[in-house]
C-alpha cells in the first residue's frame, strides 16, 4: 500500500534537508517558500529517505486573493507520495521558480498552468501557451476571468464576433 506522508512529516524532511524552507503546514500538505523551492525539491529528490524522484502532477489553484501551485511527488522505490504547495506572492503578476531543473516532466505541466492561470515560472526553458492561441484574452481558470478587460465575456463567440458553430443545413429528401 502506498504511504502518504503527512504535512508534518514532509515539513520535518524539508527542514532537515533545507533549513528555513517551510512556510506553513496542514495535516496533509507542506507549503514551501518560493525562494527555496528548487533547492528543497532537489534535496527531496536526491535524499535516500525521501527519494521523491517523480513529479506526478503540478497544477494551479485560485483562491481569489492568491494562487497556489500544487505538487504531487512520488517515490516508486519506496512506494510513497508527498503533497507540497507553494503560494505566489502576488495576484496581478504571479511568479514562481520553475522546477524543470528538478523534474524534466514539469516542462509541459508548467506550460499548462501558465496557459490556464497566467502563473509565470521563472527559469522555464520555453514558457508558452500550449492549449490556447497567442493573444487569447485572459486566463480561463482564474476566478476573475468573467470580468475580462474591454467588456469581453467568456466564450469563443465573444472573441471573434461571429459564431464558430453553425447549424447544419437542413436537407430535404424528395420521394
Amino acid at each position: 500500500m502506498t504511504r502518504e506522508w503527512s504535512g508534518e512529516e514532509l515539513a520535518a524532511a524539508a527542514e532537515r534537508l533545507v533549513p528555513g524552507s517551510v512556510a506553513r503546514i496542514t495535516s496533509n500538505a507542506c507549503y514551501l517558500k518560493p525562494e527555496t523551492l528548487v533547492q528543497t525539491f532537489t534535496a527531496l529528490r536526491d535524499d535516500a529517505e525521501t527519494d521523491f524522484k517523480y513529479l506526478a502532477n503540478l497544477c494551479g489553484s485560485d483562491y481569489w486573493d492568491r494562487f497556489e501551485v500544487v505538487y504531487h511527488i512520488h517515490s516508486f522505490d519506496k512506494n510513497q507520495i508527498g503533497l507540497f504547495k507553494c503560494e505566489t506572492a502576488e495576484r496581478d503578476e504571479p511568479v514562481l521558480p520553475s522546477v524543470v531543473p528538478v523534474w524534466h516532466g514539469a516542462w509541459i505541466q508548467e506550460n499548462e498552468t501558465y496557459d490556464m492561470f497566467g502563473i509565470r515560472f521563472e527559469g522555464h526553458p520555453n514558457l508558452v501557451r500550449m492549449l490556447l492561441w497567442d493573444g487569447f484574452p485572459g486566463w480561463p481558470l482564474r476566478k476573475d476571468w468573467l470580468s475580462m478587460p474591454g467588456g469581453l465575456q467568456p466564450g469563443l463567440n465573444e472573441f471573434t464576433g461571429v459564431a464558430r458553430r453553425q447549424e447544419p443545413p437542413v436537407r430535404r429528401y424528395e420521394e
